[in-house]
């Protein structure tokens, strides 16, 4: 079973030249609100963004540099850059099992290009 294990994690890909158009937020704001509609009520929170446009990525939307699909979902995942110009982008939070969040150098002047390079971490 350890050998089955070792060949199923450990997976590697490196994906080329990627545009990243995504702009961080200048603000989130969280909110609460109560609702009631005939007479049930409710609690409501949820997370506004001002400004920014973050980009989300899924990993089954790319394709590395041999031409093969990226595997729907990936166990542990972690995404490292390699910017293809002198602005950089960024991560914003944790990669997930079906992609990540990111966003480009705010003083670049339009859409970046970068290079991924992804690797699952082993189950």
């Amino acid at each position: 079973m350890h050998t089955l294990t070792y060949l199923k994690s450990h997976r590697l890909w490196f994906v080329r030249d990627v545009a990243i158009w995504g702009l961080a937020s200048e603000a989130d704001f969280y909110f609460i609100g109560q609702e009631n509609i005939e007479s049930t009520g409710r609690i409501l929170f949820g997370t506004a963004s001002i400004s920014g446009s973050t980009q989300d990525i899924k990993f089954n939307d790319l394709t590395d540099f041999r031409g093969n699909k990226l595997p729907s979902s990936i166990e542990s995942p972690r995404v490292l850059i390699r910017p293809r110009s002198q602005y950089s982008a960024y991560l914003l939070g944790d990669e997930s099992s079906s992609g990540f969040k990111i966003a480009r150098d705010s003083s670049a002047p339009g859409p970046i290009s970068v290079d991924f390079f992804i690797y699952e971490m082993g189950v």
